[in-house]
């Protein structure tokens, strides 16, 4: 039993529709008097019959005559479609089923069955499982000290109307709607960031690597004996009559089969000088205003960095590396050698010729 608080009338109904809808509380029974006076009843409510609806059943507390409802009791003082009545009944001497049926049969809209002698509440349950379909009206129980309040403050013959309110569920669903839509606003955030990087990681490759237009602009060269390409630096095999070779910007020449993959799975640049196969508007941009004034050094580092490795040779020019031609055409002890011929002389200007003995 709680205590008894004084409310105005339209504080107390707002209070109730609280009650209703955000605080979580146990079933109880919500008396209100003629003068406004309120007071609350735990209860609990009935395995069998229907349950209370949401909002709570308003209605007028009478007292069942007999008082244990074990036989067929009298009817509502009133006999009205609009205004509801609740049987107050006494506990033991028949079963709960049997009591809640005869205050049905009577005419009341609901039924509470109160404890005798203790304050302990039960669940209420039926003894007849067909007699239990049957029934159609709530029922609640409650203890002994609330039925005393109830029958000499909150009867009908008193002026006073009762609120079974019904046991109070803990809204999940209210609280999981916001968290499943935050958790999917942020999957939808980190969807969407995970799409544009990996839009942005396409472009980015697509940018280092040869479109099928770009590569059919690069020349093809079919080997013959007695060109100046020698050997493939990819696969190491030498050129043979027939070979289709990729003629680089750089002169670096590669088989078709080799260098094509690379260069439009990889990057767009040569496999050895590293040099860029095709420049576009985008890699121009990338470089910046900063590297304007240096484009003289930048030209001679590139150079530097152009090997003679399998490109052109002139007969001015060193030997290229991987030239099997020179190699098997040079004699022994002169190509390659360090050492010069025995009265070989050494011109004044020669860095050997400075060196005093």
């Amino acid at each position: 039993m709680r205590p008894a608080h004084v409310y105005p009338s339209p504080v107390a109904a707002l209070l109730l529709r609280v009650c209703l809808l955000v605080l979580p509380a146990e079933a109880y029974i919500h008396a209100v008097t003629d003068h406004n006076s309120s007071m609350d009843f735990s209860d609990l409510p009935a395995f069998f019959g229907v349950p209370l609806p949401r909002e709570g059943l308003v209605g007028y507390l009478v007292e069942a005559k007999p008082n244990n409802a074990c036989q067929p009791i009298e009817g509502p003082p009133i006999a009205s479609n609009t205004t509801r009545f609740i049987a107050l009944v006494c506990r033991y001497d028949c079963h709960f089923d049997i009591k809640v049926w005869h205050a049905q049969q009577a005419g009341f809209h609901a039924a509470v069955v109160h404890n005798k002698d203790s304050d302990k509440l039960l669940n209420m349950a039926w003894n007849d499982e067909r007699l239990g379909e049957q029934i159609v009206i709530p029922s609640v129980f409650v203890g002994a000290t609330a039925s005393d309040f109830l029958r000499s403050m909150f009867s009908y013959e008193k002026g006073a109307h009762v609120v079974l309110i019904p046991e109070y569920i803990f809204p999940l669903g209210y609280y999981l709607i916001p968290f499943t839509g935050v958790v999917g606003i942020v999957i939808a955030v980190m969807c969407t960031i995970l799409i544009v990087r990996c839009v942005q990681h396409r472009k980015r490759l697509r940018r280092n690597r040869l479109s099928k237009e770009q590569l059919k602009k690069i020349p093809v060269h079919k080997y013959k004996k007695g060109d100046e390409h020698d050997v493939c630096a990819i696969c190491l095999d030498e050129y043979e009559e027939g070979d289709r070779l990729r003629i680089l910007p750089c002169a670096h020449a590669y088989h078709c089969r080799c260098v094509d993959p690379w260069l439009t799975q990889t990057k767009k640049t040569c496999p050895v000088c590293k040099q860029r196969v095709v420049r576009t508007p985008e890699d121009s941009d990338s470089e910046g205003e900063g590297h304007q004034g240096g484009d003289g050094e930048e030209a001679d580092e590139r150079q530097s960095e152009r090997t003679p490795l399998l490109g052109p040779s002139t007969a001015a020019s060193t030997p290229s590396f991987g030239s099997m031609a020179e190699a098997r055409g040079s004699p022994p002890g002169q190509e390659g050698s360090d050492e010069e011929p025995p009265g070989y002389p050494q011109p004044p200007d020669s860095p050997r010729g400075s060196v005093l003995v």
